[in-house]
């Protein structure tokens, strides 16, 4: 499972960690894996779609637990590469036309099953989670952006996160002095974890001149619309987080 992201290994490594706490060490069956070829179909789809009506395009949504997970892939964001088992999954999507190796931009939802019954708070979880200086040159950043609860009762937690110098080896394939970003929406009920995340990496930078300013994440985020993390939807019953696109 694994990819060159440094918010990829932030997440997944971190999160696998606050898991192993939470619940007792258990044997996971291999990863079910999909590569690009597999989501050829889905791809077509979604171009067909853009091509008909681009602002009206493209809702995504996919089973996760005893979740849905849904939201809008924005400009021409395509699935390339998923791999899941019973406790753990990852999806990610690049731009029509990039690969999971040489993306400048990407988007990937994480899930993690039992993780929410952690006993750590979800702000301390964000904080294990992103705040680490592995992979990174200089002191990298991640600053809590909005926090809060939907009326089904999940806890989220919006964080801008990374560093502007990536170290040689900081993960598998790592470009030294190259910098990058990842905005992480954090997703937690009583029993699971899920993280959408959006990243963005290119020409290094300094501390306080991101590619994204914190004045800019929620309208960044607003792109994918209204986020969904639903078992069932009624109207007293909002499972949906929505930022201002704007």
């Amino acid at each position: 499972m694994s990819r060159q992201s440094l918010a990829r290994g932030l997440a997944t490594g971190l999160l696998a960690a606050v898991l192993l706490q939470a619940t007792p060490s258990a044997a996971q069956s291999a990863p079910k894996v999909r590569n690009k070829a597999d989501f050829a179909g889905v791809a077509r789809d979604f171009q067909q779609q853009r091509a008909a009506n681009s602002e009206g395009c493209c809702s995504f949504s996919t089973p996760v637990f005893d979740r849905n997970v849904s939201f809008r892939l924005f400009d021409t964001f395509e699935p390339v590469y998923e791999a899941k088992n019973e406790r753990q999954m990852i999806l990610e999507f690049v731009p029509q036309g990039a690969t999971v190796e040489s993306w400048t931009r990407m988007i990937t939802l994480s899930a993690f099953g039992g993780a929410g019954s952690s006993p750590v708070s979800t702000a301390e979880m964000q904080a294990r989670f992103f705040n680490t200086s592995q992979g990174c040159q200089q002191a990298n950043f991640s600053r809590v952006i909005a926090s809060g609860r939907t009326s089904d009762g999940t806890e989220f937690n919006l964080s801008s996160n990374g560093c502007g110098s990536i170290a040689a080896g900081g993960y598998p394939g790592a470009t030294s002095g190259r910098g990058e970003q990842f905005l992480a929406l954090l997703l937690r009920d009583a029993q699971n974890v899920v993280v959408l995340q959006y990243a963005e990496r290119g020409e290094g930078f300094a501390p306080g001149g991101e590619p994204i300013g914190d004045e800019a994440v929620k309208a960044v985020m607003g792109r994918f619309r209204s986020i969904g993390f639903c078992r069932t939807q009624t109207p007293s019953d909002d499972c949906s987080i929505a930022f201002d696109a704007r």
